[in-house]
């Protein structure tokens, strides 16, 4: 009976270090608050444009908070590198309020967030570092 105990004991021990060890954290980096209360006819007025410095082999994680206030805009973020998009949320016309970017150089990338469909919108975006 006591080896019995002891084997279950062993067990439930490895299974709760084990799952803790590969358990992932969200380390908070950077918001980004993106409002758009009224159209231009200059179309980069419509967009909010950021460069940040990302790391090699680090995960990100992308949230996107809309319809603050009364606005019906989705935000479409874009992440850029040398001006090709290597990630976004809006994907063969699905969306994604939270999507994940991998990153397999550092350096700048540009940030590129609007509004699809011209709409207004008013938006929160947090960036997370997954660990």
């Amino acid at each position: 009976m006591k080896k019995i105990l002891y084997l279950f004991i062993t067990i439930v021990s490895l299974q709760l270090i084990s799952t803790s060890s590969f358990a992932q954290k969200d380390i908070f980096i950077k918001e980004f608050q993106f409002e758009l209360k009224k159209l231009s006819a200059n179309q980069y007025e419509n967009e909010y444009f950021l460069t940040i410095t990302l790391n090699k082999n680090s995960l990100y994680k992308f949230t996107v908070l809309n319809h603050i206030g009364d606005f019906p805009g989705e935000a479409v973020v874009e992440i850029l590198e040398n001006d090709k998009v290597v990630a976004t949320n809006y994907v063969n016309g699905k969306y994604y309020e939270k999507f994940m970017f991998k990153c397999t150089k550092t350096g700048f990338y540009d940030i590129l967030i609007h509004y699809e469909n011209n709409k207004l919108g008013s938006s929160l975006i947090k960036l997370f570092l997954v660990q």
